[in-house]
């Protein structure tokens, strides 16, 4: 809190404890009784909730308020439900934003002289100086503020009328039977922007489930997959989850067919017929399957299911088929997301991983090793120019193609082969000591023997270090093997061959 704040933590604590105008000619302090009644009369005759916050702010801008106005909590979001002065109205901010979504979020009140001096102060208004705001309690939750602007001095006194004002729209709105709701359809655009900000298909999958579920008002819900072959089940949530994965690919496509054509489909209590004799076994009484339809292909099914009779309501079907649409395209620009960084980090030629992914790869390894050497192994094939100029580049390619495929088969789980650009290779390995690394470079030598050519490798060993480094003394290393006999091994450790430690 800054030197120019005040805050008040309830209203038997506020500057003055009464009214006090001798600060602010133009603030009204005519209150009829303890309870507001008088000066709130607008506002606690509102006939509901938005009438009452407009009628709050009109009862604060005839007591001298200048700029007063309303915000609610609805969902996740500060929600302005009046406001008067103002040319220019900011709403559905984050319940953190801003003055005032600091005092929700601390259910503190604020009197700011200079709202220039706060960097979370959000103008809706050109040279605005002063600013109060309070929260709104209802039985012990903050559930939103009443805020106050001025152009000008905006006195503390101003704190308890805004105090008063908040308490007295609380009263109204439990009269009112208590806080707004979310609509069914403000609830599918919210759940459609989280189910967007997902980056992982797993993610978005199950919060499609949970999301399925408090929209259906179901117990439980799957999600189907299409595969290349059949429907799989892929997540799932509830009581009934296991029974419901226990569907076989061929009850998954009779389900499917209910919804072929673009439609949902629902069993709403009545018994199903011998043909569906399935969903008796799950002991289910009611189920509602959504197709998954992105780019004009079914790719699969969100399913719905209790052991107690739910009715079908439209609006709830509409809910869900919009989320059910949601989903799949969201599933759909994940998963072609993914296969475009994969693509992007893949060697056509080979199908190992390219320099980026080495690179990347290399620089998680280190970052993740601890206790133990991460080993980068670089591998240049013998003599490969002269297979290209003397028997062409098809051949060159076959020959590439056969090392990498052995060297995939040498090393280890978990162990990494990658093609860097032309004939230069690389692995990225766990070895316990430096002995278990040469070992690993020598077998690597051995595998590519068996496809008729042969190479030269240098490797370099290290914990925790610097990516570039560590590459950099492995490709010192492979042009000392290079320089030497070829098909040999150096270690950036000694310019000596390492023939000399035992076989593997």
């Amino acid at each position: 809190m800054t030197s120019t704040e005040v805050e008040v933590p309830d209203s038997d604590t506020s500057p003055g404890g009464t009214l006090d105008a001798t600060d602010h000619p133009g603030l009204h302090t005519d209150v009829e009784n303890s309870s507001g009644a008088k000066l709130f009369a607008a506002c606690l005759s509102g006939d509901t909730i938005r009438h009452a916050c407009g009628g709050l702010t009109d009862d604060l801008l005839a007591a001298g308020i200048e700029l007063p106005s309303v915000y609610l909590l609805v969902g996740d979001r500060l929600r302005c439900f009046a406001a008067r002065g103002y040319f220019q109205v900011v709403d559905g901010f984050p319940r953190t934003a801003g003055v005032i979504g600091s005092v929700v979020a601390s259910g503190v009140p604020v009197w700011i002289p200079d709202v220039r001096e706060r960097e979370d102060f959000i103008a809706a208004v050109p040279n605005l100086l002063g600013e109060a705001c309070v929260p709104i309690v209802m039985d012990g939750q903050v559930v939103g503020a009443v805020n106050a602007e001025s152009v000008g001095l905006l006195s503390p006194t101003s704190l308890p009328l805004l105090q008063r004002a908040a308490a007295a729209l609380a009263t109204r709105i439990a009269q009112l039977g208590g806080m707004p709701q979310e609509s069914l359809m403000q609830r599918v655009a919210r759940a459609a922007v989280e189910l967007y900000s997902l980056e992982d298909p797993a993610a978005l999958e199950s919060q499609a489930i949970a999301l399925a579920m408090e929209l259906s008002e179901m117990s439980s819900a799957i999600l189907a997959r299409r595969s290349a072959t059949e429907l799989i089940v892929t997540a799932g949530g509830g009581p009934l989850r296991d029974d419901l994965a226990m569907f076989t690919a061929a009850e998954l496509e009779t389900i499917a067919q209910w919804v072929s054509e673009g439609t949902s489909s629902h069993f709403s209590g009545l018994g199903a017929p011998p043909a569906y004799d399935f969903l008796d076994r799950a002991g289910l009484r009611s189920l509602a399957v959504y197709p998954l339809i992105a780019g004009g292909e079914h790719t699969g099914l969100l399913i719905t299911a209790d052991t107690e009779p739910q009715a079908h309501l439209t609006n709830i079907v509409e809910a869900l088929e919009l989320v059910a649409a949601q989903v799949a395209t969201g599933l759909s620009a994940l998963e072609a997301f993914q296969e475009m960084r994969r693509r992007a980090a893949t060697d056509p030629l080979t199908g190992v991983g390219n320099f980026r992914a080495f690179v990347g790869d290399l620089s998680a390894a280190l970052e993740e090793a601890s206790d133990r050497l991460v080993t980068c192994v670089l591998l240049d094939v013998d003599h490969f120019k002269a297979v290209n100029d003397s028997r062409g580049h098809l051949v060159g390619d076959r020959l590439l193609q056969d090392v990498v495929a052995v060297l995939c088969r040498t090393v280890g789980a978990g162990d990494k082969v990658y093609r860097l650009g032309g004939d230069e290779l690389a692995v990225i390995a766990s070895c316990g000591d430096q002995q278990g690394a040469t070992r690993l470079a020598q077998r690597l030598l051995t595998a590519v023997r068996t496809t008729g050519a042969t190479a030269s490798a240098g490797f370099a060993c290290a914990t925790g270090a610097v990516p570039s480094d560590l590459r950099a003394q492995a490709d010192k290393a492979l042009y000392a093997a290079k320089r030497a006999v070829r098909d040999t091994v150096r270690s950036s450790d000694d310019t000596l061959p390492v023939d000399w430690l035992e076989p593997s």
